[in-house]
């Protein structure tokens, strides 16, 4: 008898000639069905090669990045065009809307908006899922970084009455990679830090330098996270079921990005989180040797 390991679809195979062995007639048509559905699929599995199965997966990958392509700028296309028009409304460009006029007005740029953002998230997440996107990496200080993720973020945190903290020393360590990118995982954690805490609450983005590293924690003092919860970190779509989170507009695209860039970057996701306890979520990416 042979001692080489089985594949998960033989062993199926062996399983089921088992039961069958043991089930009583009622059982036996259904079982029949099942092991003529395994013949089947083992067949085609036995008759491909493993280059031809990752052959297969790479042609897979890349007609859905080429998919998402082509959607997103289709979808682009009529988006900017309603965001101009909504935005000339807005202006009175065309003459003076009343209050309610308004309102809508504001209602539809808001929602663009935020479609605008889903699109570049998916987008952004394709290329990085089959290899893509490119950096654009040059020298850089990361107080210019941060200087541009604090302006952004702080309409966000006013709204919600947070205290926003940005401790930024001086002699950090140089930069030279996308800063461009290196802002968009900032930002994403920070956004991500804003609704997992309830309003009021205090945001600290943290920067020191450890071995000619640079090293950045976003902590917050919110709701935290379960085990279970941690197990979902940088899953695809996935978002906490709390309350206070499903009160944010939200896609669970922010931390699968973050976590991609990061390994572009040469760099390095961590967290710890405490439910009840807040969160610390942050990264190190390598300085200039």
């Amino acid at each position: 008898m042979s001692d080489a390991p089985h594949s998960p679809l033989q062993e199926a195979c062996d399983l089921l000639a088992d039961l069958r062995q043991r089930a009583g007639d009622d059982l036996q048509a259904e079982l029949a069905r099942l092991e003529s559905l395994l013949t089947e699929a083992q067949r085609r599995g036995e008759g491909q090669s493993a280059e031809e199965l990752r052959q297969q997966n790479a042609d897979l990958i890349a007609t859905n990045a080429q998919f998402v392509s082509v959607m997103v700028h289709e979808i682009r296309v009529p988006m900017t065009s309603i965001r101009g028009y909504a935005d000339m409304l807005a202006k009175n460009v065309v003459g003076e809307l009343n209050e309610m006029q308004q309102q809508f007005v504001e209602t539809i740029r808001s929602n663009v908006i935020r479609m605008e953002h889903l699109v570049s998230d998916i987008s952004d997440i394709s290329k990085l899922r089959s290899g893509r996107l490119r950096l654009e990496p040059k020298m850089d200080m990361y107080k210019n970084v941060v200087l541009e993720v604090e302006k952004k973020a702080a309409p966000l945190a006013a709204e919600h009455n947070h205290s926003l903290v940005f401790e930024t020393p001086s002699g950090l360590p140089l930069l030279n990679l996308d800063s461009t990118r290196l802002g968009q995982v900032l930002h994403k954690l920070v956004v991500n830090a804003l609704q997992y805490t309830p309003d009021g609450g205090t945001i600290t983005v943290r920067a020191e330098g450890e071995d000619g590293r640079l090293k950045v924690s976003v902590i917050d003092t919110g709701i935290g996270m379960t085990p279970e919860e941690q197990t979902h970190i940088g899953e695809l779509f996935w978002r906490a079921d709390a309350e206070h989170v499903r009160n944010f507009k939200g896609h669970g695209l922010g931390l699968p990005i973050v976590i991609e860039l990061l390994k572009l970057m040469n760099g390095e996701f961590f967290y710890t989180t405490e439910p009840g306890q807040g969160s610390t979520f942050g990264f190190t990416v390598p300085g200039m040797s």
